[in-house]
């Protein structure tokens, strides 16, 4: 372990980001990190076992305030564990390898769990961004714990904008080893000792790739990955639910995945930031590389509809 030479004393914060094959944007991520407003801090990053570069990648930054860690591929929720069993501070910040954070990120949020004693997590907005950094929309998540409980158990985060005490996380012992719900089932979990909320600032640029959304897009996945999640919430999830889980994500082919990505941004530039251009273009890729799915020709007509009628259609849906 690399310990920071410029503070004597125990960093504040602790940083903690797992790596896996994530080269194409890790140096955008980490300097993301080194350059904060707020500086007193450690940065745990978890090569979780990556075949690419990204160890020479983190090899390379000379900062004091970086403590590698490489090991073999344990998937995300154990590399988290690890990487905090080792974390000095008394917060915890997450980050992802293809993210970037803000410069005023960790010093908005410190300033406000030390505010705030009865909040346990907080996260905030982000600027969403396609897989080759351009803007999609300009998030609205909810902020006061009042309205993120009445929407439990959906997660209210974009995880790597969100910072908790790690004294919270030791209580709800840690990440469940849950594929792809590692991290709703922990925040569901922090919701029973105290709040969740949300900043109104933008704190990161949360990038959707095809990884980041193909747990999401099916509709007929998502009623059993619900499922799955309420009884991993209450602690009484199975090893076949969690084979379940692994079968619906990664047992897809390259084709699905990049069909789902495009729907996905197109739902986005139709719903949040009407640009029906893009939507189009995005629609025709994902039909494109799933011609037998019926929703992208469906949405394709109502991008020809005004803004207003296509936000009137999208409210209705979401009652």
């Amino acid at each position: 372990m690399i310990h920071n030479k410029e503070y004597e004393i125990t960093p504040v914060i602790s940083i903690v980001m797992s790596v896996y094959n994530g080269a194409e944007y890790l140096k955008e991520a980490v300097e993301s990190i080194l350059t904060q407003t707020f500086i007193d801090f450690e940065f745990i990053i978890i090569n979780d076992g990556s075949t690419d570069n990204s160890l020479e990648i983190i090899k390379s930054y000379a900062d004091t305030r970086i403590i590698a860690i490489n090991q073999e591929n344990t998937g995300l929720a154990r590399a988290l564990n690890n990487g905090i069993r080792v974390a000095r501070g008394k917060y915890i910040a997450r980050m992802d390898a293809d993210d970037i954070s803000l410069p005023e990120r960790l010093k908005l949020q410190y300033d406000f769990l030390e505010k705030y004693p009865q909040v346990v997590v907080v996260g905030g907005n982000a600027n969403v961004i396609d897989k080759d950094g351009t803007y999609v929309y300009t998030s609205s998540q909810l902020l006061e714990w009042n309205l993120i409980q009445s929407r439990l158990p959906h997660t209210p985060f974009f995880h790597s904008s969100t910072m908790y005490r790690k004294s919270s996380f030791e209580r709800v012992g840690g990440y469940p080893e849950i594929y792809r719900i590692e991290d709703v089932v922990f925040f569901n979990k922090l919701a029973r000792i105290g709040e969740l909320r949300n900043l109104s600032d933008v704190l990161i640029k949360y990038r959707l790739t095809s990884t980041a959304v193909t747990a999401k897009s099916s509709r007929s996945d998502g009623v059993i990955i619900q499922s799955i999640m309420l009884d991993a919430i209450n602690g009484s999830i199975t090893s076949a639910q969690k084979e379940k889980l692994k079968a619906l994500t990664v047992n897809r082919s390259p084709s699905w995945k990049k069909s789902m990505y495009h729907l996905h941004i197109s739902k986005k530039y139709l719903w949040n930031n009407f640009q029906p251009k893009l939507a189009r273009k995005n629609l025709l890729k994902s039909m494109y590389y799933n011609p037998f799915l019926l929703e992208p020709l469906v949405l394709l007509l109502f991008s020809f509809m005004s803004k207003r009628l296509i936000s009137f259609i999208y409210t209705k849906g979401k009652k």
